[in-house]
């Protein structure tokens, strides 16, 4: 036990020869992950953003559009249809973004339903309960498009 030990003697060792290669492939792999997330998060703000310029750009409601939503008796004719033109307006930008799948069957069924409602307004262009029904059913068509959209966007900002 006296002897003392000479480390001289043992081999010498190394890391394998494939491990600096591996330790590189595994750093680009995760800087590709990254940059995959980073710019998928830059995507969804970039939507984000450019929903909420249309949401501030979208011109103000014509008057007489609360009291034409609530089926106010004094509401005119005119009102009714500026109304329906304002509502149709924001649903035509809205038709435009993406929809979650499972509001579509729905969407489709509200938008023949409006369909058939402008059919009827075509035989009977002064029946204010039909233009009161219309703005109904765009008010409707609105809020389920927007619900899709904020939906479809978080999804986006979770990835």
């Amino acid at each position: 036990m006296d002897e003392p030990i000479d480390l001289t003697r043992l081999e010498r060792s190394g890391p394998p020869d494939d491990l600096w290669p591996a330790i590189a492939d595994e750093l680009d792999r995760r800087g590709k992950r990254r940059l995959v997330r980073r710019l998928s998060a830059l995507a969804a703000a970039i939507s984000v953003i450019v929903l909420a310029s249309v949401f501030v750009g979208l011109p103000a409601p014509p008057a007489g559009v609360q009291q034409a939503a609530t089926g106010s008796s004094k509401v005119t004719l005119a009102q009714l249809q500026a109304t329906s033109a304002w509502l149709e307006a924001r649903l035509s930008d809205q038709r435009r973004s993406v929809v979650d799948g499972t509001e579509l069957e729905s969407l489709l069924w509200l938008e023949a339903e409006l369909a058939w409602l402008d059919e009827q307004l075509a035989h009977a262009p002064t029946d204010p309960e039909l233009w009161r029904q219309r703005i109904e059913l765009l008010a409707e068509l609105n809020q389920r498009y927007a619900d899709g959209g904020w939906r479809h966007d978080m999804l986006l900002a979770r990835i």
